[in-house]
């Protein structure tokens, strides 16, 4: 799903909510494919 976001014209980011359930966000973000960060 995030791989199909990055791919919308005119996205440029996303929020990762884990309510409750916080300490998976780098989990999540590493698994997506959005950690390490890019250099800019």
């Amino acid at each position: 799903l995030i791989q199909r976001l990055r791919e919308i014209p005119g996205v440029r980011g996303i929020h990762i909510m884990a309510i409750e359930w916080e300490e998976k966000v780098p989990e999540i973000a590493k698994a997506s494919g959005l950690l390490p960060r890019p250099q800019l």
